[in-house]
Order: structure tokens, then C-alpha cells, then sequence
């Protein structure tokens, strides 16, 4: 099975101990694509509060800056155990770790898992039993032998992986209904009850109710540090963008064809470039005589395109937007109408023309300007919301 296109949905849901921050635990992602990796850490310091935290993102840091090394997942779990610093009491290290290497060229999925609770697999909505291999290593900080454990499985399109801290298998310690936690049997009970009833749910969904129901095991105040991530190996949503004539007339008929065949969402940028694909499809360009936002122009209609909006005016609105997400409401309009499409996608591809303005200087400006706000649109996807954006320029 080809898994090499297959896309990576991550969300991570945390409870701090007692709803007092920061949290203990700590969470990182990267994609490596040199070497075709996707690579999560998910870290549990000891304790709880800021020294939890430091020594658990101290552990998830280690792992991701050795993931590009050329060495086994055993030697890195090694060296990273020999690294940690060590309770000089307890003479355990600092903080626990649970690795999942994605190799996509392969399918390999490949974890490393110490101390914190073994990774639910799901195939589908079925749980799949994945052999682990125990690692005995003899630490020299404190002479004890500690074990870390392997495993891999071939990854298929719909798999998901659920990782959780021992604030989850843990939670609702001491009640009567949980005496000794809600245990590793009942939550992937809990989990295999909610993809039956929901097969396509989303990883943030999943990811949220397994952190909402641990804290009510907790009578609504976690009694530790909970952290909750859940993984949906799927096929991506796609999304194109185009903005900008191109370079060379002819190209033109090369972009008209790559819109008319691209599976996704097609977004075009510019009225002029609009014009031409209308053009060359032979179909009509009809413009909306109102705006939905009274500070951009009106959108266009394209049969066989989402959305066909102005160019620079509605791009800088789109990239303010997605810089101040956290903070902007919803609204109308279409800027915000390409925020929904782009966000909605997991990769997206950007077709920037290169034509000169062969008219007044500030249509060059214009143009090259609007270039710039394409470039940061990009660079904001990729970086505050882990999209992938390649960008093709003619």
C-alpha cells in the first residue's frame, strides 16, 4: 500500500494538576522531510509546576534534536535516558517519554514508550495489538537497570494512535467508582466507543473528550498532570491557491488545466488572473454586486471554482487574520471565506505568477507586493498551523 501521500493529523489536549499552570507534561512535533519522518514526543515530568515542565520539554527537546540522527530509536533512547538528570532520592530519571517515529517512504511506524502508559492503537475502529520488545538498560547514574520498550506495525490509511500521560490511565484514583484509576482496560473501552460511534472523528475531538472525561473521573480537578494526544493517519484535504498573471501568456492554458484537475479546494486571487482562467475555460465571470465585508471588494463566481475574490486588498485581510487568529472573532466575508478553506486543508499548494506590469509603476507594485503577502500567508500556515504549503511560481 502506497503511504508515502498518506497526511498525519495530530491534536494534543492538556489538564494541568490541580488547574494550576504550567503543565508537567510536554508535547512536540516535527516533520523531517529530507528524510520523509514525522516524529512525536510526548514528555511526563515528575511532579507537577515548573520544574515538571522544564525537565519534560528538557526530554521531548533531546528526542527532536536527535531524530535526524543516522542511529537506531534504541541508541537514541539509550542516549537520551543517559542524558536525563536523575532523582538523587528516588534514583529514577525526570521525567518518562513515549516516541512515535512515522516513517512515510516505508509505512513503519516505530514507538519507543518508558514509563508512560503503552500507546492505543486503532485500525480503523478496532484496536490493533502491537508486540513490544523489552529493553533492559543499566543506567551508570544509578547503577539500577531500567526498561524501555519497542515496537512497530505497518501503517494503513484510517489507523489512529492515541497517546496519553499516567494522569489519564490514573485519573479517578481513590473513588468509589475508580479505587485504583481508570485503568488502561477502560480507556481504550472509552476510546473504541467513541470512533464506533463517530469513525471519522476529528483528532482535536478525540483528543478532547479522553481529557474531559479523565478530569470528571477527577471530580473536575485533575489530581495530576493530564495530556492527551491523538493521531489520524488519513488521506490529506488538499486546497490550490492562485494569485498573480504568470510570467508567459502560454502558461496560462498550463494553470487553467492544473485548477480544472486539482481534487480540492480551488481558490483564485486577482481579478485579472480570474479573467484569463474564465478565458481560457471558456465560461462565464460574474461579480456579486455586494460585499459580505464592507472593507473588501466583492467576490467573483467561476463555475468549477470555491472561491474567486480581489487580489491584494482581501490577501492582507487573510494574513491578518491568520496572525491574529487567537484573537480575531469570526466574521464574513471574503477573507475570511479563504482563512476557512485554507485552514479546513492539510496541504496547500500556492501558484504565484511572475508577471512584469508592463502599465503604471504602482501596478508593478501591486503585484510585487502582493507576492510578499503570498510569501508570508505561506510562512504563517506552515508555522503557526502545521500546514503544508508548497509554492510553485510561474
Amino acid at each position: 500500500m502506497k503511504t508515502s501521500g498518506l497526511f498525519v493529523e495530530t491534536a494534543c489536549k492538556q489538564a494541568c494538576c490541580g488547574n494550576n499552570a504550567p503543565c508537567g507534561d510536554s508535547f512536540l512535533q516535527q516533520q523531517f522531510p529530507a528524510h520523509g519522518h514525522t516524529v512525536l514526543v510526548l514528555s511526563d515530568g515528575m511532579g507537577h509546576g515548573v520544574k515538571a515542565h522544564l525537565l519534560s520539554t528538557l526530554t521531548a527537546s533531546i528526542f527532536m534534536g536527535m531524530a535526524g540522527a543516522p542511529q537506531s530509536i534504541e541508541e537514541t533512547a539509550r542516549t537520551v535516558m543517559q542524558t536525563l538528570p536523575v532523582c538523587s532520592v528516588r534514583k529514577i530519571s525526570y521525567s518518562t517519554f513515549t516516541l512515535v517515529d512515522i516513517d512515510h517512504r516505508s509505512g513503519i511506524v516505530r514507538l519507543i514508550e518508558y514509563d508512560n502508559p503503552q500507546a492505543f492503537i486503532f485500525r480503523g475502529t478496532e484496536p490493533l495489538q502491537v508486540e513490544r520488545q523489552a529493553h533492559p538498560y543499566a543506567n551508570p547514574q544509578t547503577g539500577r537497570t531500567q526498561t524501555f520498550h519497542t515496537g512497530s506495525f505497518t501503517m494503513r490509511c484510517g489507523d489512529r494512535i492515541v497517546l496519553a500521560t499516567d494522569g489519564v490511565t490514573q485519573s479517578g484514583l481513590g473513588t468509589d467508582r475508580y479505587p485504583f484509576g481508570w485503568g488502561r482496560d477502560n480507556v481504550q473501552a472509552f476510546l473504541n466507543d467513541k470512533l464506533h460511534n463517530e469513525s471519522d472523528m476529528p483528532s482535536a475531538t478525540l483528543a478532547q473528550r479522553l481529557l474531559n472525561q479523565s478530569v470528571e473521573n477527577d471530580d473536575g480537578t485533575p489530581h495530576d498532570d493530564i495530556s492527551c494526544v491523538a493521531v489520524h493517519i488519513r488521506e490529506p484535504r488538499k486546497a490550490i491557491l492562485c494569485s498573480c498573471p504568470p510570467s508567459m501568456t502560454s502558461d496560462i492554458a498550463l494553470l487553467a488545466d492544473r485548477l480544472r484537475n486539482f481534487d480540492g479546494r480551488k481558490i483564485v486571487c486577482g481579478h485579472l488572473l480570474a479573467r484569463q482562467i474564465a478565458g481560457y475555460w471558456g465560461t462565464g465571470l460574474r461579480r456579486q454586486l455586494t460585499s459580505t465585508d464592507p472593507e473588501l471588494p466583492p467576490q467573483w463566481e467561476i463555475a468549477g471554482l470555491d472561491l474567486v475574490t480581489e487580489g491584494l486588498l482581501t490577501l492582507s485581510k487573510t494574513l491578518e487574520i491568520l496572525e491574529n487568529y487567537a484573537e480575531m472573532p469570526t466574521g464574513r466575508g471574503p477573507a475570511y471565506h479563504i482563512c476557512e478553506l485554507l485552514l479546513a486543508s492539510d496541504r496547500i499548494e500556492m501558484i504565484v505568477g511572475m508577471r512584469k506590469s508592463n502599465t503604471a509603476a504602482a501596478d508593478a507594485e501591486t503585484l510585487i507586493l502582493r507576492r510578499k503577502v503570498l510569501g508570508a500567508i505561506a510562512r504563517t500556515l506552515e508555522t503557526r498551523f502545521a500546514k503544508q504549503v508548497i509554492t510553485t511560481y510561474l
